[in-house]
């Protein structure tokens, strides 16, 4: 198995923008989260803060099994080695097959990062729909 860790970041609130909030980054090797985090970076220097970012993780052949199986089909990390079901498996299989058919070596994912309101977002939203 690939050297996958769950990840948080302090990041913006979608809200005010100003105030960092504990971020869920997902399932990511520590080479993914260096990509990710420059790609939030520039997107937040950017000014395009929205509550959901989506950025480019790129995994190697290897890495891309796990990264697939952790994110999207919601395995936890134990599960990976012997209790993958036969068709999540092969829906990953067949989807990395398509990804690597150019003769390319790493396939790039579309990853979903979804902001947080910060706790002084939250009370002002509540108090003004009162």
């Amino acid at each position: 198995m690939s050297d996958f860790q769950y990840y948080f970041h302090q990041l913006p609130c979608f809200n005010c923008k100003k105030t960092t909030v504990n971020t869920d980054l997902g399932w990511l090797t520590a080479a993914m989260k260096e990509e990710v985090l420059a790609q939030v970076a520039a997107i937040i220097e950017q000014g395009n803060v929205e509550p959901d970012l989506s950025v480019n993780v790129t995994c190697t052949k290897e890495e891309a099994r796990d990264y697939l199986l952790l994110n999207f089909y919601g395995y936890a990390e134990e599960e990976l080695a012997n209790q993958v079901e036969a068709e999540d498996e092969q829906e990953v299989a067949d989807e990395i097959a398509e990804l690597l058919a150019g003769g390319n070596d790493s396939a790039v994912f579309e990853h979903e990062i979804a902001l947080q309101s910060c706790t002084g977002c939250d009370v002002d939203e509540e108090s003004s729909q009162a």
